[in-house]
């Protein structure tokens, strides 16, 4: 992963919140940075020109935050972290995904790149083997386990792999699809996509590409 900068928690945190909406949003402005964190646009302003100072982003008056090429690669780096510790504690541990959210925001401004290095090893040993060998999945029919875009609307299961890779697992499984989690096909649109899926007491959208990602023990059927 290489050597990361010396910077403080504070504005690691922005700079992982910039990379997030700036993927959302196309651009960054102040305001949208202080609302996204919850903080006074003055913090803002002040972290800003902190970063800027560092040569990490670029920023004229009134205008969009702009990365450079060193912060936007320190930025994915954060990122990469948050991301291998929250599921490190989802899917190793079973931690509830909104209280993991919180714990990886504390742990990833102090864990070491050698420890991450190797828990990113043990996660690939752990995470990335065949389907039929994980969680008992052997033990079960084909008709029991099916990918989350085949199912109906009023089928319901629960989630025991996500096989995406990369964002679109990253994406998939900051939605609260881990496994574990108990779902719900509440409906599809009229053209067949995307889907609306209920987890743990909310509503989400899914497109069928993300949803063939998830792989679904069916609990209940859909009536006829």
């Amino acid at each position: 992963m290489g050597e990361s900068i010396s910077l403080s928690p504070a504005l690691e945190n922005y700079l992982e919140a910039i990379l997030n909406l700036s993927e959302k949003n196309g651009t960054v402005h102040i305001t949208d940075l202080a609302e996204y964190m919850q903080v006074a646009k003055a913090s803002v302003s002040q972290a800003i020109n902190t970063l800027v100072s560092l040569h990490m982003i670029k920023h004229e008056k009134y205008g969009p935050i702009e990365f450079t090429l060193l912060g936007k690669r320190e930025a994915e780096k954060i990122r990469e972290k948050h991301c291998i510790l929250k599921r490190f504690l989802v899917e190793i541990l079973q931690v509830n995904p909104h209280v993991a959210e919180k714990d990886a925001c504390l742990m990833e401004h102090v864990v070491s790149e050698g420890t991450l290095e190797k828990l990113i090893t043990f996660l690939q040993s752990q995470l990335q083997e065949p389907l039929h060998r994980e969680r008992g999945i052997e033990k079960m029919s084909k008709a029991q386990v099916q990918s989350l875009n085949e199912l109906r609307p009023g089928t319901k299961g629960k989630v025991i792999r996500v096989a995406a890779q990369g964002f679109i697992r990253r994406r998939i499984l900051d939605m609260g699809l881990v496994p574990g989690t108990e779902v719900s096909v509440e409906g599809v649109a009229p053209l067949g996509d995307p889907m609306e899926i209920k987890v743990r007491g909310y509503m989400l959208t899914l497109r069928k590409s993300e949803a063939s990602h998830v792989f679904v023990e069916v609990t209940e059927y859909a009536r006829s």
